[in-house]
């Protein structure tokens, strides 16, 4: 299954975040919590992941550092930092963790989609390698 997971507790980003993704005719899933987007993206295996860094149960940061590992490192799906954090700092603290994208919020609905559609073609040929060496979709 195709998807692309958006973790992020306030309803009203999620919204925006979805509607934006339908557009581009994603199917997205929501969570609101980091152990529960956790736990879908080990079953399931988005194409994206959009991780809220300020969320209620686990520092998102964190979350996708671990996610990176054991998702399968480069092999893992893209994950962008969605997030109130702002500045350059908070950039690179987000490309330390894993992220491959950065998007501040309140955010730009054409920047948004810029960076969802350079990552999306990206992942979709790293998904190829996954199944030639053995992981799963």
């Amino acid at each position: 299954m195709s998807y692309v997971l958006v973790v992020e507790d306030s309803l009203t980003n999620a919204d925006i975040a979805i509607r934006l993704l339908e557009t581009l005719k994603l199917e997205v899933h929501h969570v609101t919590r980091g152990l529960e987007g956790a736990k879908l993206a080990r079953a399931e295996h988005p194409i994206l992941i959009l991780m809220d860094f300020n969320l209620p149960d686990i520092d998102g940061r964190t979350l996708v550092l671990l996610l990176r590992k054991q998702l399968g490192g480069n092999l893992a799906p893209p994950m962008v930092a969605m997030t109130a954090r702002t500045g350059d700092l908070e950039e690179r603290i987000a490309a330390r963790f894993g992220c491959s994208a950065f998007i501040s919020k309140p955010f730009e609905p054409e920047a948004f989609l810029d960076i969802v559609k350079s990552l999306i073609p990206a992942h979709r040929m790293t998904q190829k390698k996954r199944l030639m060496m053995g992981f799963p979709k």
